[in-house]
């Protein structure tokens, strides 16, 4: 039945009606006052199945390719279920959506410029703030359903009741809000009304019903209108004299020729060399860290922009600077090597912690992303910009996945056993993914006579009291979390 609709474009629309009702209670339901858990890629595979019976009926006239970022869709979204990074998990908000609008405007094919093209964010922008266009359409559609024909006018009656139900509930929500701030005895009396939990749920249901509704109308339009696309690349206008970008890079490859002489030496040389006065070793590689990385980006624009907009004069000449982009491509290797070297020495001076693994996890891009370039050089027809987005997509995933956490949790405490330095309290700011270290290194201090270690102890201790009382209020199925619930059985255990 739900494919003979399919099928039938009219149908089709009110099919939308359902689905969009659907995801409205789903969220309702996995999300509302709950915290994040097993709930979030439930979602996401019930948004997924969705959209398989969104185009059920046509199939065969999709790019089926796209499907494939179903995968790192599932991946983020398993991450919710596994881990408990609440940096990673604000990223991931932004970065799922936006890979299922992808996925979505691919396998319609209603994308006016291929994904390659930089042009393509624009059809992305277009997918989130185009169906605000059509907020009415789900009202006006139930409104045609009602006509007043006598002879069906009983069947419908209820539809209409709908309709004056789902435009009162908002103007409700409006007058309510305004009455409790003018009155505190009202305002009272109201929090306390069963009503006000209906009216907040039904409230989270229409908006996100309504939004999905509209997604999908819009989608539909321009599915059912949709032109093939001409995928002429963009031909940038050929501007840069070869003389010049030639001198531009013979001089600054001088100039890392001397730098990179001076990090050989004095930087990976260690303390066999004599350091300028005033200096630790420490504090030499920790300085100058930020400017490495800004001198990295400004080479990634040099590269870019030199190899695109270069005049092809002649042959030769292009040979050349392709040569010279390459050694410019090696000595960024260096400055990468360099930098990333610099904030090793810096963490087993100072420490392990969030930034500063994010900060080596981008470098560890930028490094692939400039093997890219080296390819691109040599060979223009490289898909750069797929390329740069499947690098960095499959790094930010095995970032994910590598327990950000444990590796700090771990590296710092191993470090205290080195130097006797940790920052407890950083530590006990980590998440519940932290948890299992944290008790080793308790174990470890819990019967020590130092006082320090002591302290440390109990501090710990106090940590797992808090983070206990946090997990007693997470303990609905939608907030089940491997991790929370490993953490749980541990502070259990400690706390007996």
């Amino acid at each position: 039945m739900i494919f003979k609709a399919q099928n039938n474009p009219e149908n089709k629309k009110y099919l939308l009606l359902l689905y969009g009702a659907i995801i409205g209670i789903a969220f309702d339901i996995l999300f509302y006052n709950k915290t994040l858990g097993v709930s979030y890629i439930i979602f996401i595979v019930m948004i997924l199945l969705t959209l398989v019976l969104f185009f059920l009926g046509d199939l065969k006239k999709l790019n089926n390719y796209a499907w494939f970022f179903t995968i790192p869709i599932l991946l983020l979204s398993s991450a919710f279920f596994i881990f408990s990074n609440q940096v990673l998990k604000i990223i991931n908000y932004l970065i799922i959506p936006l890979l299922i609008i992808m996925l979505v405007t691919l396998a319609a094919k209603v994308n006016k410029s291929d994904w390659s093209d930089i042009r393509f964010a624009g059809d992305i922008v277009k997918r989130i703030f185009v169906p605000f266009r059509f907020i009415h359409r789900p009202f006006t559609e139930l409104s045609n359903k009602t006509g007043d024909d006598d002879k069906n006018y009983r069947s419908r009656t209820l539809p209409k009741v709908i309709i004056g139900l789902l435009i009162s509930i908002p103007i409700l929500a409006i007058i309510l809000w305004l009455l409790s701030s003018a009155d505190i005895v009202f305002k009272n009396l109201f929090i306390n009304m069963p009503a006000m939990k209906i009216l907040k749920h039904s409230l989270i249901i229409i908006f996100v019903s309504v939004y999905a509704i509209c997604f999908f109308w819009t989608l539909l339009k321009a599915f059912n209108e949709r032109k093939e696309i001409v995928s002429n690349k963009k031909q940038w206008r050929l501007f840069l004299d070869p003389v010049v970008l030639l001198t531009i890079l013979i001089l600054i490859n001088v100039v890392y020729t001397i730098f990179s002489v001076i990090q050989f030496t004095y930087l990976f040389g260690g303390d066999s060399f004599i350091l300028p006065s005033d200096f630790t070793y420490a504090e030499y590689a920790r300085r100058g860290f930020v400017e490495l990385i800004v001198v990295t980006i400004i080479n990634f624009g040099i590269l870019i922009f030199g190899i695109t907009f270069v005049k092809k004069e002649s042959n030769r000449t292009f040979t050349v600077i392709k040569s010279f982009l390459t050694l410019l491509v090696i000595f960024t290797f260096i400055l990468l090597i360099s930098a990333f070297y610099r904030m090793l020495v810096y963490e087993q001076a100072y420490g392990f912690t969030y930034l500063r693994i994010f900060v080596q996890t981008f470098m560890i891009m930028m490094f692939f992303l400039f093997i890219i370039n080296i390819i691109y050089i040599w060979y223009a027809k490289l898909p750069i910009i797929k390329s740069y987005f499947i690098i960095s997509l499959s790094i930010y995933i095995i970032m994910n996945f590598a327990n950000v956490d444990t590796i700090i949790a771990k590296n710092n405490i191993n470090r205290y056993y080195e130097t006797g330095e940790i920052d407890i309290v950083y530590l006990n700011g980590l998440s519940y993914d932290a948890i299992p270290d944290m008790q080793s290194f308790y174990t470890s201090i819990k019967n020590s006579t130092d006082p320090e270690e002591k302290q440390m102890a109990e501090d710990i201790l106090k940590n797992f009291e808090e983070k206990k009382s946090e997990l007693i209020n997470q303990k609905s199925w939608q907030s089940y979390n491997i991790s929370k619930y490993e953490a749980e059985k541990i502070i259990d255990q400690e706390l007996q």
